[in-house]
């Protein structure tokens, strides 16, 4: 994205940054996470004491004889009575704080399947014991869009996409194709002059922008397609090469010169199909051709002519020699100056800015006038979609708006993806097409390993949902083109608001049937949330969480404001607030160190000066479902998304507060039992370590014998109750001091067991969440509740 347009830029850096750097442990040191054993608790105490959990489910031999039904006990299980595991359709005997847990902790040995030990393995308190992707969708990114293919001309195309069409029809225009990761370099060079290297100056330099010329000018190959693009295949293989861009020939020239002559003055080389040039190697220090290359050449009319023998006559000329019963003719090559001017729709700048500018061979024939994809596959189509939103980013939306977007084959020709087909291809990738991210860079955008570059094009290749794409998706069919492909932070921020205040009216219509029932808001961010789980993408979904919490804040400052004037300027002056945010946060995309920066929100929260502002911290966000969406996933960076989800629903709900409270009661209770005998230290640690094997928690090693043995198991968890008793000793469990609180806690730990384990109770989070896990949830939860507050 270039720096010309700030605004977009820095909104997207906020909420949509990169976690360069490493962060040790989210990987469990390079290991993919094993698939889990997804464990619930239904106490503090049933953690601390294992003996009684073990027994009921590693001694088969006792039992109760019980015949209650599975759905006595499992069809709507409440979080705060005693629940009982069966087996063979019987209660297993368990001490009173006895958890529900997973199959999977049943003995090894026993071959009991889950619907044959009666316990359905969907009423487990949400949890699920394997990882269970969310189920496909229609069409994958290989699938083609049919109603491009069989599209013909009609009277829906714009001025612009009929000038294209028929510039193609008149051998007027030039294309280039460009593989995945020449697109920034190829882009940038419009905005940045590049110094010849030369010491002896040729018709081949940069020539910088000036008054009428906005843009750098500069020369590339391309290709002279024949009449309606047919027959002719472009540069590259379509794998590799998907997308490229038009350009439009100069059509006037100065009194008494050609097309052919200004060519040769500037040297707007052209070579016919099946020669290879390969400039790159084949140019001299002072700009000039060397290998033959200057005697290959033709001019612009002969290659034209080439190009109708192509279509006309059953023998043709490829690489200077006659050839018949091709299907498809190799491309040819023209060498020319793009850039300079604007891109020009009939020979006008499409900004109204430089009503004079023309394209010239020696000044530059201007910016693309459209993109087109080689094949009409939902994947390319994506990435024609990307690529147009890269072109805005890096060179202005003013010129890229409304760009016509084509499909050219050797077959079939020019095909124009008009208006109508997009909105039918933003229906079908809304509503059945399974997400992806851009495959060239997925790999080099990870929660632990982000390249810059590759970053900054994710960031460039965000979506724009506007008003007219709002107008034909629904808030549900938005959320997944969010989640799943990306958007900008400014649409996705203007549909959240959107949908808040759909919920705000309907809650507020005391005559309506379902007062106080609407949810639109977080239904919406469950749903992207899902789309970001298909498509593995961690940025849209830590995306989505931000700015949830960012416009639920503003929704509670309204409310808590009586007068409606007053309310409706707070509601102005937030807004305000929020883009100055997000300004602020530019700096993220640069220096690359995100999660050192959440770590820094989370150990240097403080509480906000009331006295200042007058009102109190906005609370976490309403709560999100996220149980069914952890269950469905095992990426490290979506597990630390869901889980920062997951710890400000605990803080919002209060079961954060009623937890802490259990584990250090059951801490010190263990700490009493543990001075008075040894005997039952060492059976609390063959417990704990049996646990560690049959549970899967996730630690870096087993407890230690020795530290049972002695009193430094005693002396650990002693300190760890009383940490946590002092620490949150003074909040309240709804604002940024908690997750302070808790974060320092997690930095003094080195290779915690039994206290990892309560923290994930604590939380909310399930066995999988490692210590780095834990520390990666609450730096997110704090950086989403420090922003908020700003």
């Amino acid at each position: 994205m270039s720096l010309s347009v700030p605004t977009q830029r820095a909104a997207r850096s906020a909420s949509f940054s990169s976690d360069e750097g490493s962060h040790s442990g989210y990987s469990n040191a390079g290991r993919r996470l094993e698939q889990p054993v997804l464990v619930y608790h239904e106490s503090a105490r049933s953690i601390v004491f294992r003996d009684h959990l073990r027994r009921a489910v590693g001694d088969k031999n006792k039992r109760m004889n019980s015949d209650a039904s599975v759905n006595d006990h499992f069809t709507s299980p409440l979080p705060h009575k005693p629940l009982v595991a069966l087996k063979d359709g019987k209660q297993i005997d368990q001490a009173e704080t006895i958890g529900i847990i997973a199959t999977e902790i049943l003995d090894p040995n026993d071959t009991v399947l889950p619907s044959e030990a009666g316990i359905p393995e969907s009423q487990i308190c949400g949890y699920r014991p394997h990882i269970e992707p969310l189920p496909g969708l229609d069409f994958g990114p290989n699938d083609e869009f049919t109603p491009l293919k069989e599209s013909r001309e009609n009277a829906d195309w714009t001025e612009a996409e009929r000038e294209v069409v028929d510039l193609f029809e008149k051998q007027q225009c030039v294309v280039k194709t460009l593989k995945g990761t020449d697109w920034t370099d190829f882009l940038h060079r419009f905005c940045h002059y590049q110094k010849s290297r030369t010491r002896a100056p040729n018709e081949h330099e940069d020539q910088p922008p000036d008054e009428t010329h906005p843009f750098n000018s500069f020369v590339t190959s391309t290709s002279l397609l024949p009449r309606g693009a047919k027959k002719m295949r472009c540069y590259g293989s379509p794998v590799s090469y998907p997308v490229g861009v038009v350009f439009a020939l100069p059509d006037s020239f100065p009194e008494g010169e050609t097309e052919n002559s200004v060519a040769t003055k500037t040297e707007t080389w052209a070579w016919p199909s099946g020669y290879s040039a390969k400039t790159e190697f084949n140019i001299d220090g002072r700009g000039k051709l060397i290998n033959g290359r200057r005697e290959a050449l033709v001019s612009l009319s002969r290659l034209r002519e080439y190009n109708d023998e192509y279509l006309t006559k059953d023998e043709y000329t490829v690489g200077f020699r006659k050839v018949s019963g091709l299907n498809q003719i190799p491309y040819n090559e023209v060498y020319v100056r793009i850039g300079g001017v604007g891109r020009l729709v009939n020979g006008r700048d499409c900004t109204g800015r430089f009503p004079d500018a023309i394209r010239s061979f020696d000044r530059g024939v201007g910016l693309p006038i459209a993109l087109f994809v080689r094949t009409a596959t939902y994947g390319d189509l994506i990435t024609l979609l990307r690529t147009r939103a890269r072109l805005m980013h890096v060179l202005g939306e003013q010129h890229f708006k409304n760009i016509p977007l084509l499909l050219i084959t050797p077959e079939e020709g020019v095909k124009v993806l008009t208006s109508s087909l997009q909105h039918e291809l933003w229906k079908v990738a809304a509503r059945n097409l399974n997400p992806f991210q851009n495959t060239t860079i997925a790999h080099k955008t990870t929660i632990d390993c982000t390249d810059n570059s590759a970053f900054q094009q994710k960031v460039d290749e965000l979506l724009d949902l506007d008003e007219d794409i709002q107008s034909i998706l629904t808030p549900e069919e938005l959320s997944h083109i969010a989640g799943g492909f990306g958007a900008t932070d400014e649409s996705v921020a203007s549909i959240l608001k959107h949908v808040m205040s759909i919920d705000r009216k309907i809650n507020n219509d005391e005559s309506s049937v379902d007062s106080g029932s609407s949810h639109m808001l977080q239904d919406f961010v469950n749903e992207g949330l899902a789309s970001a789980l298909r498509a593995g993408d961690y940025h849209t979904s830590r995306q989505l969480l931000i700015l949830y919490s960012l416009v639920a804040s503003q929704r509670c400052r309204d409310e808590e404001k009586d007068d409606f004037s007053e309310a409706s300027y707070r509601g102005t002056k937030q807004v305000m607030k929020l883009e100055s945010v997000l300004k602020q946060k530019q700096s993220l995309i640069k220096d690359g160190e995100l999660i050192e920066k959440d770590a820094k929100i989370a150990a240097n929260a403080s509480k906000q000066d009331i006295a200042s502002t007058g009102l109190p911290e906005p609370p976490p966000p309403p709560p999100l479902d996220t149980d069914r969406l952890r269950s469905a996933t095992n990426s490290d960076g979506l597990l630390a998304v869901l889980g920062a989800a997951q710890v400000l629903r605990a803080m919002q709900d209060g079961s954060a507060k009623k937890r802490v409270e259990e584990s250090v009661n059951a801490v010190e209770e263990w700490v009493n039992y543990g001075e008075q005998s040894v005997a039952f230290r060492l059976a609390s640690w063959y417990d704990l370590v049996a646990a560690q094997g049959d549970l899967k928690i996730n630690t870096a090693q087993n407890s230690s014998f020795m530290a049972f043995v002695s009193n430094k198991a005693i002396a650990n968890r002693r300190a760890f109750a009383q940490q946590l008793r002092d620490a949150v000793s003074a909040t309240d469990f709804t604002d940024i001091r908690f997750l302070q609180a808790i974060h320092m806690m997690v930095q003094r730990m080195h290779s915690p067991c039994l206290r990892l384990e309560l923290l994930q109770y604590v939380l909310g989070l399930d066995n999988r969440y490692s210590i780095a896990h834990v520390a990666r949830s609450i730096e997110l939860a704090a950086t989403c509740l420090d922003i908020s507050s700003h």
